[in-house]
């Protein structure tokens, strides 16, 4: 059985852009690890599993951003939360990227979303 591919729009890629803020500040780890931990919590409580989003690219395959997806859906904690700390952290994530960077999360996106050729 094949799985359906996932409705939700990846604008930027999540994986590009924080690998990229994990090469250049050691630090970052420590401020952005409790967040998604605390979005786990919250998915396992909503009965939200990212993994079960169907992908055209295996990279993509349980990426946060299906679970924060399903989450503002279902979550009114999480859409509180989000509101409150998701503006701080993605001027905090996006302070450290250069303009290219940010350019190539979005341009590896796009890509990433197309299906597959067979």
């Amino acid at each position: 059985m094949t799985q359906q591919l996932s409705t939700v729009v990846c604008k930027n890629c999540v994986i590009l852009l924080v690998r990229r803020c994990y090469g250049k500040h050691w630090w970052f780890r420590s401020v952005r690890e409790p967040l998604v931990c605390g979005m786990r919590i919250l998915a396992w409580w909503n009965k939200i599993d990212a993994r079960r989003h169907g992908v055209s690219n295996s990279e993509c395959h349980g990426c946060v951003r299906f679970m924060k997806a399903e989450l503002e859906e279902k979550s009114p904690t999480f859409r509180i939360l989000n509101g409150r700390i998701g503006p701080w952290f993605k001027t905090l994530r996006d302070s450290m990227l250069t303009e290219a960077e940010l350019d190539e999360a979005k341009r590896y996106a796009r890509e990433m979303m197309e299906p597959k050729q067979k």
